[in-house]
């Protein structure tokens, strides 16, 4: 069996044993994704397979502690910077990113077009992951695609929710407005105009 397979089964025992044989394949690309073809960490590729419905976030969660045993390196990144952390925050598997975070991944990094794992768990509302996100984040920073901030990214999962929501987006709003997060003139007015109570309820909640 190769790391692949046994993490396609969310076998956490087969995936010991082959790192106790050769630990330096805990930062080995998976290759996956047939005619489009994919080259992933196994730390990312982990939330991949539950974003995909292949395995539970415990079983995911099981693989993760393997491969921190075995010396993955936490803060492996492609070259557009998106990190396990990034991709756990993008695919909605909060309970791994608070184990990356846990395990000493960085927080803040930025990934292909220069958004943050808290971007991410905003447009989610990926409650938990945003929580343990939140300190020490510039939530002024904008993204390059869309040119929004963290609270933008909340505001518009809430209006639009994406693939894998998780849907506490109302919840992250009132996490970041409280961490001081700007609220722009529009999202305002359009709750307005919709006449949508909670979303007005929690751009204006200040703690």
């Amino acid at each position: 069996m190769d790391v692949k397979t046994a993490m396609d089964s969310g076998d956490s025992e087969s995936l010991a044993r082959i790192l106790e044989e050769a630990p330096e394949r805990a930062d080995e690309l998976v290759v996956w994704g047939g005619e489009h073809r994919c080259e992933t960490h196994p730390l990312h590729y982990v939330s991949d397979l539950v974003f995909n419905g292949v395995i539970a976030e415990q079983q995911a969660l099981a693989l993760v502690e393997v491969l921190l045993r075995a010396g993955t390196d936490v803060d492996f990144g492609r070259e557009d910077g998106e990190t396990a952390l990034i991709g756990a925050a993008s695919l909605g598997t909060q309970e791994v990113g608070i184990r990356l975070l846990d395990a000493g991944a960085r927080p803040h990094g930025t990934g292909m077009f220069g958004e943050t794992a808290l971007h991410w768990t905003a447009l989610l509302g990926a409650d938990r992951l945003a929580a343990r996100l939140v300190g020490g984040a510039d939530l002024s920073l904008e993204d390059r695609e869309y040119h929004s901030t963290q609270l933008g990214w909340a505001v518009h999962g809430y209006g639009e929710p994406p693939a894998g929501n998780i849907g506490k987006q109302l919840d992250v709003i009132r996490l970041l407005v409280a961490a001081g997060a700007a609220v722009r003139p529009e999202w305002l007015a359009s709750a307005e105009q919709s006449g949508d109570a909670k979303l007005r309820e929690a751009l204006t909640a200040r703690g």
